[in-house]
């Protein structure tokens, strides 16, 4: 493991780099959006939807890079071929998304709904602040999440952990495509035509 956090950590601190750029990005389309609309959450959630798309292809562009430099190891067999190894690199860099989410349940359950004030429910709303400020790409979801289902904290508290299986699998997808020298957009390309070979004429005279 050791090995691996030496390899790939540099990789990892850059998606963690890129999540606080995204968050910061989200929180402020949000609060855009909830200071343009009145009584209406469509806005909120076209924010949160641009912010995440614009979170997601920044990890898709760090882990391709990865999986094309690992490409080029693999081609040169000085590494061995994995191709799960970029979900395993997303998994790192959403720890903090992953411990957040898992807190929040974890307080939830043992919280006293009629008694906040006590230590599980303090823990619990420093927790949700947190989460707020570090996936604020998110936040338009939350808050539409909170309006629709206000009766049950419990599944807006596994939403928050669930959150997180988007960037996961772009992760993964990303490296894979950037292993195997693809992209995504491949199939939308316009291809070149090919070129005439040298030595032979348009009218197939020498």
């Amino acid at each position: 493991m050791k090995d691996f956090w030496k390899e790939n950590g540099a990789y990892i601190g850059k998606m963690t780099l890129n999540q606080f750029g995204a968050t910061f990005f989200g929180v402020m389309l949000v609060l855009a959006a909830s200071a343009a609309q009145s009584q209406r959450t469509w806005l909120t959630i076209f924010a949160s939807t641009f912010a995440t798309v614009f979170y997601l292809f920044l990890v898709y562009t760090v882990l391709w890079e990865k999986g094309g430099q690992d490409r080029i190891r693999v081609d040169s067999g000085r590494k061995k071929r994995e191709p799960f190894k970029g979900l395993l690199i997303a998994v790192c860099a959403n720890i903090p998304n992953i411990l957040l989410g898992v807190l929040d349940i974890g307080t939830r359950l043992v919280m006293n709904p009629g008694d906040p004030d006590r230590l599980a429910g303090k823990i619990n709303s420093v927790v949700r602040a947190i989460v707020l400020l570090w996936e604020g790409m998110y936040a338009g979801f939350v808050s539409y999440a909170h309006t629709v289902a206000p009766n049950h904290p419990y599944l807006l508290s596994l939403t928050r952990l669930l959150i997180v299986i988007p960037a996961l699998l772009v992760g993964g997808l990303a490296y894979w495509l950037g292993l195997n020298n693809k992209r995504l957009m491949q199939p939308f390309e316009l291809k070149q035509p090919d070129k005439p070979q040298a030595g032979k004429s348009g009218d197939g005279r020498a």
